[in-house]
């Protein structure tokens, strides 16, 4: 099969991403198989390999694409309700974070759950003028900086880090099984919740 007609220097490449993400967002990540991005393409599947060396590849280069997408949800939201109060503004991160778990829950499990995964950067300070990476972990971790400092927390950033990304990972890891009408509600009283919670605790701890 030759390739379709069309596709200039690049583009074919990004044909693959973008219907390897529409897989994923239907269907689930293991879904994704070279032979029906191929067909879709209306290429032959050894094309694929003159863009990306085999499956890993592509799946990890999905994964930046949709790290993004998350990073971009997450970014909007917050944008669209950013308040003076970095407490507030962390709820709201939280809220959206969940969200896209039950908005594009197949990007939220690829993300999380299968095994393909970006390296993490914990060690930080506060010279947030620093951050380029459109990374969804790297923009959480700002915002946790921010509400740290506002709570009088000037170092030692990276407990409170995982402590709050695990929890709202968590969170919207299990917000399926949650049987109520209310779900959303419910869902921002647990963070809001848990953030006040947390703001009594490290108030009334030795920084």
């Amino acid at each position: 099969m030759s390739e379709k007609r069309g596709f200039h220097h690049g583009d074919l490449k990004n044909e693959i991403i973008k219907q390897g993400l529409k897989i994923i967002d239907k269907k689930g990540f293991k879904a994704v198989e070279l032979k029906d991005i191929a067909k879709v393409c209306g290429v032959s599947t050894p094309s694929i390999y003159r863009h990306f060396n085999n499956k890993v590849s592509l799946m990890e280069n999905l994964l930046l694409n949709v790290s993004e997408i998350f990073y971009d949800f997450l970014a909007t939201g917050l944008k669209a309700n950013l308040k003076k109060d970095p407490k507030e503004n962390l709820i709201c991160m939280g809220l959206r974070f969940v969200k896209f778990s039950q908005e594009y829950p197949h990007y939220f499990e690829f993300l999380f759950y299968s095994g393909f995964e970006r390296h993490i950067i914990l060690e930080t300070d506060t010279h947030l003028k620093h951050f380029h990476e459109k990374n969804s972990f790297e923009l959480f971790k700002q915002e946790v900086i921010k509400y740290l400092n506002g709570c009088g927390i000037k170092q030692n950033y990276t407990p409170h880090i995982v402590n709050l990304w695990s929890y709202i990972s968590g969170l919207a890891g299990i917000v399926d099984s949650l049987d109520t009408t209310e779900k959303d509600k419910i869902l921002a009283g647990y963070i809001r919740s848990m953030v006040q919670t947390y703001t009594l605790g490290i108030t009334h701890t030795d920084n």
